[in-house]
């Protein structure tokens, strides 16, 4: 009898012990959640949602400067010596190819169309010799050397009179007027492209050589941008990959498209020049050597991620709170230490692959860890 009641003593006190040991589990387990009251929750505008699989893009960033397609941009010479006669545009205004920009004047102009008049009629004279020698020549009437200094006399004329012809034509003048001995006091000076008169420096009354810039004319609609990538990220571009840029002084962001990737490393800036092509040009307004911030999207994955609003930054890591359970008007939330990534319009990657569950996704900036 005294047996039986030792056992039932022990067994009962073995009972006790465990349901004391889960009881105080339990206590130790409820004191580690965070615990927030509904009207807390309302008061921080908090939500919950899950882990969400988004696009993230690797890229790479890099500054660049807008400039000109080589067509697109043209310097204005004159292509003889003169004296500003007239000036027919201004800096800024948008011109038209062979639009005149201005108009010269001067001696040498003169002296061009005179030396050609005189370079036409020697030519012709010699050539009218020559023939003669030349079938005097297949008739052998007259000897070899006379045939040869007359061929050399007439295209040595020849020769003159093609250079001078060509100088004329490139003026602007018309041959046939100037042979007549009808000279120009004048010629005009023509835009060669569409686009806007830059760097206009000159004024009526100055002498211009044929080595001085008169104008610029930069046409916008065949911009490009060039780009400065340094050597360790060329591997990473490719033709066809999509360049978001800004200007420095703009929050307007727009897209270009790599065109051509270089293959020489500057000496001075120790990067490689590439160039990408603007998208939707007639809707933008870019400026020729405007700086620009840049970044070039080398591809797109999808992640695992969360809101930044979400993480909870701490001295010795990062955390997001993940719903445990909901009961008598309060939420209880388990601590649980995050590894993060990138950062992509508002949200970050999250690296942790075995998070479930509802998250604290906003409103967690008051809550201390």
């Amino acid at each position: 009898m005294n047996t039986i009641k030792r056992l039932i003593y022990f067994a009962t006190a073995i009972l006790t012990t465990v349901a004391c040991n889960t009881q105080q589990t339990e206590t130790q387990q409820e004191s580690e959640l965070i615990a927030i009251t509904s009207q807390q929750f309302a008061n921080d505008s908090m939500q919950l949602g899950h882990i969400e699989l988004r696009p993230f893009e690797n890229t790479i960033k890099c500054n660049g400067t807008i400039i000109p397609l080589p067509n697109g941009m043209a310097k204005v010479n004159a292509p003889v010596n003169g004296i500003i006669k007239r000036i027919n545009c201004q800096n800024g205004q948008l011109v038209k190819k062979n639009q005149i920009l201005a108009e010269l004047t001067g001696n040498e102009i003169i002296d061009i169309q005179k030396e050609f008049a005189e370079a036409s009629a020697n030519y012709k004279r010699l050539k009218s010799e020559y023939e003669r020698i030349k079938s005097l020549y297949n008739e052998k009437v007259t000897s070899e050397k006379d045939f040869m200094l007359s061929e050399s006399d007439f295209k040595t004329a020849m020769a003159k009179y093609n250079a001078l012809k060509l100088k004329i034509e490139n003026i602007g003048f018309s041959i046939s007027k100037i042979e007549n001995g009808e000279f120009y006091s004048s010629y005009s000076i023509k835009s060669p492209i569409n686009g806007y008169i830059a760097s206009l420096q000159t004024n009526i009354g100055n002498y211009i050589d044929s080595q001085t810039e008169l104008f610029q004319v930069i046409n916008p609609e065949m911009f490009q941008i060039k780009l400065s990538v340094f050597a360790n990220d060329i591997s990473a571009l490719q033709k066809g990959q999509t360049v978001r840029f800004k200007s420095v002084n703009s929050t307007a962001t727009h897209n270009a498209t790599i065109s051509s990737v270089g293959v020489t490393v500057s000496n001075e800036t120790k990067s490689i020049e590439c160039y990408a092509s603007i998208n939707d040009l007639e809707n933008i307004t870019p400026i020729a050597n405007d700086f620009i911030d840049s970044e070039i999207i080398t591809n797109t994955d999808t992640v695992q991620t969360l809101p930044n609003e979400a993480i909870i930054k701490t001295d010795i890591g990062s955390f997001i709170l993940v719903l445990n359970k909901q009961e008598n008007d309060k939420y209880f939330f388990n601590k649980v230490e995050i590894k993060t990534g990138r950062q992509y319009k508002g949200y970050t990657e999250i690296q942790n692959t075995s998070i479930t569950g509802l998250i604290a996704t906003k409103g967690v900036y008051n809550i201390s860890l």
